[in-house]
């Protein structure tokens, strides 16, 4: 394609990964992508981005991640990981927020978006702006991300949270919600894997870390800001807790 655009064959092409990456990245929107006739299309400068900030190293593994959300939790839920399991998820934990307190803004996002992508499935829905209210009242919605007060980015036009797999449907059809591209979604949801149901949902979702990679998903400057603050007092919460 010209003009600086590029089809999903030659996005993928130029990633160096199976087209279907590509389409995983537009649902989630942590690639943009616009419609043209039956396909989407991407710019080649939002390529370059994601090129650029990849992330350095591999994702933790969902059931990894999830422990560093334990951890970041509290000790409440810390205690339902075993012994081993806390101590390597509390050293992983401090790994990642030393790399993440980085001065380049891009960089510190980059790396909490690729290791903790594997927590939960990014899926974007667009809901009529009068049903937002009752989405986030929704006990299934454990609400995460700018729908949180602590991201002093809460506005109620966009309702975001974490989802059990199991509930998504019927959070679909009875919030009537549509899928929707990144420009018009107004309804995030962060599907958590099914084994992964027995948590507590609510306190992960609340938790620093859950709200730093959350926001880390965003593309704008404030949320990204903010996502690096969310690391900033999670390092010092865990630091004080060392000197207690």
């Amino acid at each position: 394609m010209s003009g600086g655009q590029l089809s999903v064959a030659e996005a993928a092409k130029a990633l160096g990964v199976h087209p279907q990456r590509v389409h995983q990245r537009i649902r989630e929107g942590s690639l943009p992508a616009q419609k043209v006739g039956h396909q989407w299309v991407v710019q080649l400068s939002d390529l370059r981005r994601i090129e650029h900030h990849a992330g350095p190293g591999r994702p933790f593994s969902a059931k990894s991640a999830w422990d560093l959300l334990a951890v970041a939790a509290g000790d409440k839920e810390a205690s339902r990981l075993s012994p081993s399991a806390r101590s390597r998820a509390r050293s992983r934990l401090r790994k990642l927020l030393a790399e993440a307190s980085s001065d380049d803004l891009d960089e510190a996002v980059a790396l909490l978006m690729n290791a903790l992508r594997n927590r939960a499935e990014r899926v974007l829905f667009v809901a009529a702006p009068r049903d937002l209210p009752d989405i986030c009242e929704d006990a299934r919605v454990h609400l995460s991300g700018v729908s949180l007060p602590a991201s002093n980015l809460s506005g109620g036009s966009v309702a975001e949270g974490y989802v059990a797999r199991v509930d998504v449907d019927d959070l679909i059809e009875h919030h009537l919600l549509s899928p929707a591209d990144h420009w018009r979604a107004n309804v995030i949801m962060h599907v958590v894997p099914s084994w992964a149901n027995h948590l507590a949902l609510d306190d992960a979702a609340r938790s620093p870390l859950a709200l730093a990679a959350d926001l880390a998903e965003h593309d704008g400057v404030r949320e990204k800001n903010e996502a690096v603050r969310a690391v900033a007092r999670l390092r010092a919460q865990l630091d004080g807790a060392d000197h207690a």
